[in-house]
């Protein structure tokens, strides 16, 4: 596919989406507004998570709506479930602060009632928010919780899409052996149970460790079973999310130019699927793949546009990992200011949403960055920032909790290796997390 092409799909991708939503909460308007009690604050619970991909303004409007109701009617199920519904928004958006308040105040509601599934929803939600912000050991003691409670309620399933986000953690922190192992038991899980979602989010992640172990046939062989269960069930979501992986393997494997190939099919089918994430993860890979080969230009023309589209929907977590991108770009334009400015404001949004390892990305790009400038005071003093953080990251997290992933079933991204560094391979592989993530919230529990 053409680059002008790639674009033109970037740029259309959002109207579909909103006219679905549309077309889908209209009919749940129209019977919400003849409604009263109860049937209505759980019909306003409903909008609000129809709207949570297209408009979360929307969605969360109707979730403060649900909310009202439910507190003036001592509805503590749909209190319970508004608040879940404005945290999911909240941390779509990146305010984990708020977020956390939000699952905080769901999971007092859950526990009155004693609604012990949406009690589970909510530490694994919760567990999600600390690792997205580096807390690693904090995460795990939430999924724990969770999958006790799962256990107890006799739902495997449930324990099979908690031990996933574990996955993803050991996948983050290096640990290949337990990462398969707790895929191999999760897919056992999903198999026994027919269970089509999780089987193809399970092959998924699997492909990831193949990949990190330079297993790259099984990689292979693993998204090609995702992408034909996917195309039987008519998943295009996991079908388009596969491909991206493949070709980001592919890109592994050495065939940049194949992988582009596949990467362009995604965005083929931009105008046959409500969802818009695997497009952007085609375009983060492709965007890579550019500047690998040293076309740092045509990277930034598809980061720009997707930095474009993140600032639309206010995504301030997804904003800072593109300006961070550009930033590292720019700096091996040799636009060493520019490049600076936009990892300045990445530094601030990381700061600000304590997204500590977009935070330690961009002590390493700007380090560099100043050492070019041959200003050593400033990149050692950076460099120190770095060691810290990184050491808090990593060495001392390493050491504990070895079970780990994340959201895949229960409102809960892919990579390349090359001379870009282990950066863009981290990068690329919390950016699979997400999308996984992403997916389990619209699969699961709304």
């Amino acid at each position: 596919m053409p680059f002008t092409k790639t674009i033109l799909f970037l740029l259309i991708l959002f109207n579909p989406i909103m006219l679905l939503a549309q077309d889908e909460a209209l009919p749940l308007i129209q019977k919400m507004q003849k409604a009263k009690g109860t049937e209505k604050i759980d019909l306003l619970n409903e909008i609000s998570a129809v709207y949570r991909k297209s408009d979360r303004d929307k969605s969360m409007e109707y979730a403060r709506q649900a909310y009202k109701l439910s507190v003036e009617g001592k509805y503590l199920a749909g209190e319970a479930l508004a608040k879940k519904n404005e945290g999911i928004c909240w941390f779509f958006i990146g305010n984990n602060d708020s977020a956390k308040t939000c699952y905080n105040q769901s999971l007092v509601a859950y526990t009155k009632i004693d609604d012990r599934k949406g009690m589970s929803a909510c530490y694994n939600n919760i567990g999600l928010i600390a690792q997205g912000t580096g807390n690693y050991d904090e995460a795990v003691k939430f999924y724990e919780l969770s999958i006790d409670i799962d256990h107890k309620l006799g739902d495997e399933l449930g324990v099979a899409a908690t031990k996933g986000n574990l996955v993803s953690i050991n996948i983050y922190r290096g640990n290949s052996k337990d990462a398969l192992k707790l895929s191999n038991e999760i897919l056992l899980i999903s198999r026994s149970h027919s269970d089509n979602s999780g089987i193809m989010n399970t092959l998924l992640n699997r492909a990831t460790i193949y990949d990190n172990i330079n297993e790259v046939d099984k990689a292979i062989a693993d998204l090609e079973e995702a992408i034909r269960i996917a195309k039987k069930t008519k998943d295009k979501y996991i079908e388009a999310l596969a491909l991206s992986n493949l070709g980001f393997v592919t890109w592994h494997k050495g065939y940049p130019d194949e992988a582009l190939k596949i990467l362009s099919q995604v965005l083929e089918m931009a105008d046959q699927s409500e969802d818009e994430y695997e497009v952007l993860n085609a375009l983060w890979i492709m965007s890579d793949i550019y500047a690998s080969r040293k076309e740092y230009v045509r990277s930034n023309e598809i980061l720009q546009k997707i930095l474009k589209k993140y600032e639309e929907i206010d995504d301030s977590r997804q904003e800072a990992r593109v300006l961070t991108s550009l930033g590292r770009n720019l700096i091996e334009l040799n636009e060493i200011d520019k490049g600076l400015g936009y990892l300045s404001q990445s530094l601030k949004i990381s700061i600000e949403l304590k997204a500590l390892n977009e935070k330690l990305e961009n002590y390493r790009n700007m380090a560099h960055a100043y050492a070019i400038l041959h200003d050593l005071k400033t990149a050692d003093s950076i460099q120190d920032s770095f060691a810290v953080l990184y050491s808090d990251l990593f060495m001392n997290d390493s050491t504990s909790a070895n079970q780990e992933r994340v959201p895949i079933n229960k409102e809960r991204f892919s990579q390349p290796k090359s001379t870009l560094s282990i950066w863009v391979l981290s990068f690329l592989l919390f950016i699979l997390i997400i999308m996984l993530s992403l997916h389990g919230f619209k699969k699961k529990k709304p």
